[in-house]
C-alpha cells in the first residue's frame, strides 16, 4: 500500500457516519478507500441524507499522524499483516488501531480479564493473582484500564518478572488520554512495559458510549474473557456477550448469591461459562484450543463485489428494508431472511442508511433505525 493509499484509508475511517462495519462494507463494495470516498456523498444522499457528510481531509489525517509520531505511537491498519489476527476476524474490527508501547504483545496469545469498577478486596486480589500466573505461563493479559478489576488485572500482569506474558490496555479514549485520571501511574507503567491501544483519533471528546464500544476489542483480541465480579447490567457482561458472538471462550469466577457483584459471573456459569477457581481452570481450556483458527480476513480487492446492482434494484430494496426496520435492534441475517432479498442488496442499503445518519450499527451484527427516523 502506498503512502497515499494509507492516507485515503485513514480519511475514510475518520469520516462522518463511517463506523467500522460500514468502513468494511464500503471497501468491499468499491474495492478501494479512494473509490469509496469518491462515492460516499452520493450514497449518503440515496440513503436520505439532507446534507453532505463531513469527509476527513488529508490535512486532518496528517495532523493525526504527526501527533502519533510526537508521542511515539504507531498505527495499524486492518489490512496490515501485523494487525492482530484474531481481531481481524470480527465484522466490526477497527479499521485503524493506535498503538503505544510494545506492539509485539499483540501477536502473542492473549486472555482478557474484566469486572466491576466497585470491586471487593477479594475480587481485586484474585484478579491480580490470576493475571500474574497467566503471564508466568506466557499469556498476555488484556483489560480496559478502568478502576477495580481492570486495574488489578494490569497490576498482576506487571508483577510478573520472568520476561513472559505482558499486558495490553484497551482505551475508551484517544491513545494520549488518561481516564480515569487517577490511573496515570498504571498508564505510564503500561506504556513503558506493556501496550496501550485505541481506535479513537486524537482529540476525540470523552463520551460514555465509547467505553462499551471498546469492549468488542477487549474480547476480539483474546482467545477468551474472564469475568470477575459484575452485576447483571454491567459492561463486563456486554464484553462476555461480545466474546460469545465472536466465538471466544468465556470464563467466570463464582461468588456469593448475596452479593450483587456475583450475579453476573454466576449467571454466566449457569449459561455454560467455564467456572474458575484457579488459573489451571483457564489454561486447561486454552491449551486444548491451541489450533484456534486465525483466518486472515483481509478487506481489500478480493472482497470487491463483481458489480453494483442497478439503481432501480437498490431503490426497491431500500423500501423493503425500511419497512422491516425500527428503533429496535435486529440481526442483519434475520433482516435478510425477512425481506427475502439478496444479502448484497441488504448490505448496500444498510450502508447508505448509516452514511445518511439514519441507522446505527451495533456489535453482534445488529442494526436499528435512529429513534424518530421513519420515512
Amino acid at each position: 500500500m502506498t503512502e497515499q493509499e494509507k492516507i485515503d484509508w485513514l480519511r475514510l475511517a475518520f469520516s462522518e457516519n463511517v463506523g467500522p462495519a460500514t468502513f468494511r462494507k464500503l471497501v468491499k463494495i468499491f474495492g478501494t478507500p479512494k473509490k469509496a470516498l469518491d462515492n460516499i456523498n452520493d450514497w449518503a444522499k440515496q440513503g436520505g441524507a439532507k446534507r453532505s457528510i463531513q469527509i476527513a481531509q488529508e490535512k486532518a489525517v496528517l495532523e493525526q499522524l504527526d501527533k502519533a509520531k510526537k508521542i511515539g505511537a504507531n498505527f495499524l491498519l486492518s489490512c496490515d499483516d501485523d494487525y492482530p489476527k484474531l481481531l481481524k476476524q470480527i465484522s466490526d474490527a477497527p479499521p485503524v488501531l493506535f498503538v503505544l508501547g510494545h506492539s509485539y504483545l499483540l501477536t502473542k496469545r492473549c486472555i482478557s480479564i474484566v469486572g466491576t469498577r466497585a470491586a471487593t478486596l477479594n475480587g481485586k486480589n484474585f484478579a491480580t493473582h490470576l493475571a500474574k500466573e497467566l503471564c508466568e505461563q506466557d499469556y498476555v493479559v488484556i483489560s480496559g484500564m478502568a478502576k477495580g478489576i481492570d486495574r488489578a488485572a494490569h497490576t498482576g500482569a506487571l508483577q510478573n518478572t520472568n520476561g513472559k506474558g505482558g499486558t495490553i490496555a484497551v482505551l475508551g479514549t484517544a491513545i494520549d488520554e488518561i481516564y480515569p485520571p487517577e490511573n496515570k501511574d498504571i498508564y505510564d507503567e503500561i506504556k513503558e512495559r506493556g501496550c496501550l491501544v485505541s481506535e479513537f483519533p486524537f482529540d476525540t471528546p470523552l463520551k460514555p458510549q465509547n467505553f462499551p464500544r471498546r469492549n468488542r476489542i477487549i474480547s476480539g483480541l483474546a482467545e477468551g474473557v474472564i469475568v470477575i465480579e459484575a452485576n447483571l447490567r454491567s459492561g463486563s457482561l456486554i464484553t462476555a456477550k461480545e466474546a460469545l458472538s465472536q466465538g471466544r471462550e468465556v470464563f467466570a469466577v463464582p461468588g456469593s448469591p448475596l452479593d450483587p457483584r456475583a450475579a453476573g459471573p454466576n449467571a454466566l456459569i449457569q449459561d455454560g461459562a467455564t467456572l474458575v477457581t484457579q488459573t489451571r481452570d483457564i489454561t486447561d481450556v486454552l491449551e486444548n484450543n491451541k489450533s484456534f483458527h486465525l483466518s486472515d480476513t483481509l478487506i481489500p480487492n478480493d472482497y470487491q463485489l463483481d458489480h453494483i446492482p442497478a439503481q432501480k434494484e437498490i431503490d426497491q430494496a431500500r423500501a423493503l428494508v425500511l419497512e422491516n426496520l425500527s428503533p429496535e435492534m435486529i440481526e442483519i441475517d434475520e433482516l435478510i431472511r425477512a425481506t427475502n432479498l439478496d444479502a448484497r442488496l441488504v448490505h448496500i442499503v444498510l450502508t447508505q442508511l448509516e452514511l445518511a445518519g439514519r441507522l446505527e450499527h451495533f456489535t453482534g451484527n445488529r442494526v436499528a433505525l435512529i429513534y424518530g427516523d421513519k420515512e
